[in-house]
């Protein structure tokens, strides 16, 4: 993706004038959920010219991470990429916030659920929202995490490559009817910059 990319994340469903609207708003692509976006949204978005990223779901503060059902997830999030023909090398970023649990079963988690990504030919990215209970150096510690992006809120503790995605505050902002936070990319310090979907090629 080109530095600087300006992007929003949301999630509503688009319609083929809320994706003429965002695109004439300056936007450069819209971040959506792999469990929320359709196949048909996915045309729209980039037939108007609009790139996409996707990210997983997170779950309701408090839930309880482990390995298994990290796999669980990754092999549904595989099953998803796939129906939604997906080309092999996209990234997925995985949402981590709101977690209750021990860092090695949080770590765990991440993990397990990024091997299925990988093993299946994806990019997997973490998305380290509130309530992190991992440190920096347990982040960038976990196999297969490629890239991360900062959520807005304060207090994150930051891996040692830093952030290739970073989403801006105030959250919640209204855009042509849409409610959206908006995202901005850069390299991370060892260059990395997200991946997106786009209508010629993949970014």
């Amino acid at each position: 993706m080109p530095l600087g990319s300006r992007g929003a994340d949301m999630a509503a469903a688009l319609t083929c004038a809320n994706a003429a609207d965002l695109k004439a708003a300056g936007l450069d692509y819209v971040v959506r959920y792999v469990g929320g976006i359709t196949g048909a949204e996915l045309s729209l978005l980039l037939d108007a010219g609009l790139g996409v990223q996707l990210v997983t779901y997170s779950r309701a503060p408090g839930w309880i991470p482990s390995a298994v059902v990290g796999a669980a997830d990754g092999s549904k999030d595989v099953d998803r990429l796939r129906e939604l023909g997906v080309p092999a090398g996209m990234l997925v970023w995985i949402d981590l916030e709101g977690v209750n649990g021990s860092a090695a079963d949080v770590a765990g988690w991440v993990e397990s659920r990024a091997a299925v990504l990988v093993a299946a030919g994806y990019v997997a990215g973490l998305y380290v929202g509130a309530g992190e209970t991992l440190s920096a150096a347990q982040l960038y510690a976990i196999p297969n995490v490629t890239r991360y992006w900062r959520a807005f809120n304060a207090g994150i503790p930051e891996p040692r490559c830093g952030w290739c995605h970073f989403q801006t505050f105030p959250p919640n902002q209204m855009l042509h009817g849409v409610q959206i936070d908006r995202d901005f990319v850069q390299a991370d310090y060892e260059g990395r910059v997200p991946l997106m979907l786009a209508a010629d090629a993949d970014s």
